[in-house]
């Protein structure tokens, strides 16, 4: 192969730099061909040569080109090169080696539309990883167009970074949703942060319909709280269809989350019914807030600014470490702490230990979200359970119905919470 396209190429050399060539066609009288006019298909061929192991012809049926001298015919050069060249594996192949049509052989490698039975399945996979078998991509994108996308999905978060997957609880719907999508054979060709969608180029590029036909955006917000996403917010709805929120709804597109409020009102009763009346409350600005205050109306018992702190999200944990030295200087100081999520409240306990104060002996804890670390730290965490993996198969769920058509039954959906009694809090010691 390799002699062959020396040889090609200094045939080629020789008859680039002639300044001119006399041709002559299959159906007509001999001509002159300018140096301009035979250079380019020639290059093009040579280059064709070296970048693909498959040799196209040299031009058309009809109209090609042989040198008087050099006498180049397009049959013979391609017959000798392709005897060399190893047989592309196609689905066919596959298909004969398995002994299944063409069309099982797609079901297999595309995750249907039509189920395939597990023997079926197994000879269609020993015949691919037997004779090679890898699909085209770019081909198949080209035949498909945004049909090819149908199965492809992007998630987006919010703010400027990744700065959330530091926190347990996203972890958690990440994880959730890697997984489901597997089980439904969707495919996350996109995995950004908001931020990103603002470079024009990256945006085009990827918030496109023949990239993903479906979009789930994490605390979506958070994205709504800074005006200038509102024209990228528009622009995503006009190109993509199904979009699914996780966390509060926006612009109409369905969501899944927890009732906020709600949450907070099981874990602050919990701590209320435990005999506490000064409870303090460390966190956002939500409906976890929002709860807490509606609580403690609902119980009598006063609502203070001065036990209410909001850590800053950029700096959760050392923030968060610090407002509650700041509580523990109130006089009286606070009996009880409700916390927002337990990745503030690990913070929490560590100043609550760094002041030699004792949990829940001096001071009682709840907080929302019941992570794993919530039942390994010591005391081990009241919390409300949320059950993040549910949120995932439910968001899943929601982009399977929109692919579907159906965007009527896209409801939005809360899933359920529920406390979980432990040791921060006093009841269980």
């Amino acid at each position: 192969m390799v002699i062959c396209q020396l040889v090609l190429t200094v045939s080629m050399f020789k008859i680039i730099n002639s300044p001119s060539i006399k041709v002559k066609q299959l159906n007509g009288k001999p001509q002159w061909a300018s140096l301009l006019e035979i250079k380019l298909p020639i290059r093009r061929f040579v280059n064709f040569i070296k970048v693909r192991p498959i040799v196209a012809a040299l031009t058309t049926q009809s109209n090609f080109y042989a040198a008087e001298k050099h006498q180049i015919i397009q049959r013979p050069l391609t017959n000798r090169i392709m005897t060399q060249v190893s047989k592309i594996v196609t689905q066919k192949d596959v298909a004969t080696l398995a002994g299944v049509s063409r069309s099982v052989v797609s079901y297999v490698l595309n995750g249907g539309p039509r189920s395939v039975a597990p023997e079926t399945r197994r000879r269609v996979l020993e015949a691919i990883e037997a004779l090679g078998y890898h699909p085209n991509k770019y081909a198949q994108r080209l035949k498909l167009g945004s049909c090819s996308a149908k199965r492809c999905m992007g998630i987006i978060v919010s703010g400027r970074s990744f700065g959330f997957l530091e926190h347990a609880s996203y972890n958690s719907i990440l994880s959730g949703l890697f997984e489901e999508a597997h089980k439904v054979h969707q495919e996350i060709r996109l995995f950004s942060c908001f931020e990103s969608l603002t470079d024009p180029v990256f945006f085009n590029k990827n918030i496109h319909p023949d990239e993903v036909s479906s979009l789930v955006l994490i605390l979506p917000q958070i994205i709504t709280s800074m005006p200038d996403h509102q024209k990228l917010l528009s622009q995503i709805a006009e190109r993509i269809k199904n979009v699914v929120c996780l966390g509060e709804p926006i612009k109409g597109w369905p969501s899944v989350n927890y009732d906020h409020a709600l949450a907070a009102q099981q874990a602050v009763e919990h701590l209320i019914h435990l005999g506490h009346q000064r409870i303090a409350y460390l966190g956002v600005s939500d409906g976890r807030l929002t709860g807490y205050k509606q609580t403690l109306k609902k119980h009598g018992l006063a609502y203070e600014e001065n036990l209410v702190e909001l850590p800053a999200l950029t700096t959760m944990s050392v923030s968060s470490y610090q407002l509650t030295e700041k509580l523990l200087q109130v006089n009286p100081r606070p009996t009880a702490l409700f916390i927002a999520c337990d990745e503030i409240a690990i913070s929490a306990m560590a100043a609550i230990h760094d002041h030699s104060l004792s949990i829940p002996r001096d001071i009682s804890f709840s907080s929302i979200g019941n992570t794993k670390l919530a039942g390994i730290i010591r005391p081990s965490l009241t919390t409300v359970n949320v059950p993040y993996r549910e949120i995932a198969s439910q968001a899943m769920q929601l982009l399977l119905t929109l692919q579907d058509g159906r965007k009527n039954e896209a409801e939005s959906i809360y899933v359920p919470t529920e406390l979980v009694i432990r040791e921060s809090c006093g009841a269980k010691q």
